[in-house]
């Protein structure tokens, strides 16, 4: 029995697990970037901790503009190869690239001129600021990068090969490491670049990341082969079905990045440690957050290609399957947020305001991980059938919904900063109880990919 056969048919745990381990490794390490940069940022001292938070909030801007091309391209890919049509999943994915190239382009002229306006809707200091807006040139600078790595690590995904990624991100990340201290403290005769050396050695590792993994997709032994079977079929026809899948989820991760623009003006009222702590946060919650998003590209794979096959329900038992489990591991986290709190933030920053504001942020989001994990996975598994509408309908409202909680627990029920981060961890909770409902109706089940 061939890999992708295995997928629609067979045990169903042993396949979750193999798509789901190196996949929730690789986006570990995926987060392992921003750990890695936020550490060495940290011996900058606040203001610069503070400027990779903000600048970071833009830059999931770019990566939510990334799953235009991204989640339609998985998605199509999945399902052809299901179909058992090798050479359109094969021409779907060649296609995938060249759309993500000029769209990285594209989006990157206006994002290069309009990043001031972004740092002051923020109303970020101006140390803040600058040091902001120091870390995203590079990265806007190589948006195409992170364009090109979403879809190809899709196009691995879809096929069932999440091993490949996985090794190709490790050499990757160890590349980040290396280069991080060089080019921000500017040690063993390289430049002194501070706060933007972080962001350049997270260019070149990726581009690093890029070049593999395209060799690898050209060769014709591959899961699938970007070598082309003739004309490629490039169309606005085929461009807007990829966008049309792509736009609900790139549309919620723009909202969200937005909202949280806003809710950086709330928190900068009470100071620059906590907007640290907020990065602090993100840092943490990224382990649960790409554990969930590993187990999300498998529930996507499984139900794609078993929808692509013709089995359904097999396609709804592994996106349950997958979501119990990371049910369970995210609540493990959680409890580590809750109890550990404060030694977790002091990893970051020896300032006690800092450790203290990211102290309460990881105590508070201790109650939604569970909620969050099971939202990634449903997201995941609407995705993998083509029906991205679902999540949006449920994901924008209430993130939208975060700026005035937080506006009425921060200020008019007098909690303080403590009120941001309730609105935040509220929401993910009702998100994740509505996303797991509208699964169950099982709509999802007639979309044409």
């Amino acid at each position: 029995m061939n890999k992708n056969h295995a997928l629609i048919s067979g045990p169903m745990l042993p396949a979750i697990f193999r798509l789901a381990g190196p996949a929730v490794l690789m986006m570990i390490l995926q987060g392992t970037y921003n750990f890695i940069d936020t550490y060495f940022v940290g011996f900058l001292g606040a203001e610069s901790l503070a400027g990779i938070s903000t600048g970071g909030f833009i830059l999931w801007m770019t990566f939510a503009l990334a799953h235009l091309f991204g989640v339609g391209v998985s998605a199509k890919v999945a399902r052809r190869i299901g179909e058992q049509n090798r050479e359109e999943a094969d021409r779907t994915a060649a296609r995938g690239v060249v759309y993500a190239f000029f769209g990285a382009v594209l989006i990157a002229l206006p994002l290069y001129f309009f990043m001031p306006l972004l740092f002051n809707l923020m109303h970020a200091p101006s140390a803040v600021a600058q040091a902001g807006r120091a870390y995203l040139l590079p990265l806007i600078i190589g948006l195409p990068t992170i364009f090109l790595s979403f879809v190809l690590t899709g196009i691995f995904n879809a096929a069932g090969d999440t091993r490949t990624p996985f090794m190709l991100m490790l050499l990757s990340l160890a590349v980040n490491a290396l280069l991080d201290p060089l080019f921000i403290f500017g040690l063993s005769s390289f430049p002194e670049l501070g706060i933007a050396g972080a962001a350049l050695a997270t260019v070149v590792s990726r581009l690093l990341w890029l070049v593999l993994a395209w060799r690898q997709l050209r060769r014709r032994d591959s899961a699938i082969a970007l070598a082309r079977h003739g004309r490629l079929g490039l169309s606005l026809k085929d461009l807007s079905e990829v966008i049309r899948i792509g736009a609900p989820k790139a549309a919620t991760g723009v909202l969200f990045s937005a909202v949280y623009m806003a809710l950086t003006r709330i928190t900068a009222d009470y100071g620059t440690p906590n907007i640290a702590a907020l990065r602090i946060g993100h840092m943490y919650e990224g382990f649960s957050f790409f554990t969930a998003l590993g187990f999300s590209i498998a529930a996507a794979t499984l139900v794609g290609q078993n929808l692509g096959a013709g089995k359904p329900d097999r396609a709804a038992r592994a996106a349950w399957l997958t979501g119990g489990m990371v049910f369970a591991l995210t609540t493990g986290v959680g409890f580590v947020f809750r109890f550990g709190a404060s030694e977790l933030a002091g990893i970051f920053s020896t300032d006690p305001a800092v450790v203290s504001a990211g102290a309460t942020y990881l105590m508070i989001l201790a109650w939604s991980q569970p909620f969050m994990g099971i939202e990634i996975v449903m997201e995941g598994s609407f995705s993998g059938a083509g029906n991205t509408l679902p999540p949006m309908l449920i994901q924008l409202p209430l993130t939208i919904l975060r700026y005035p909680a937080a506006l009425l627990l921060a200020y008019s029920a007098g909690l303080g900063v403590a009120g941001v981060w309730w609105a935040i961890s509220g929401s993910s909770v009702i998100k994740g109880l509505l996303m797991m409902w509208w699964f169950q109706q099982r709509r999802w089940v007639h979309t044409k990919v």
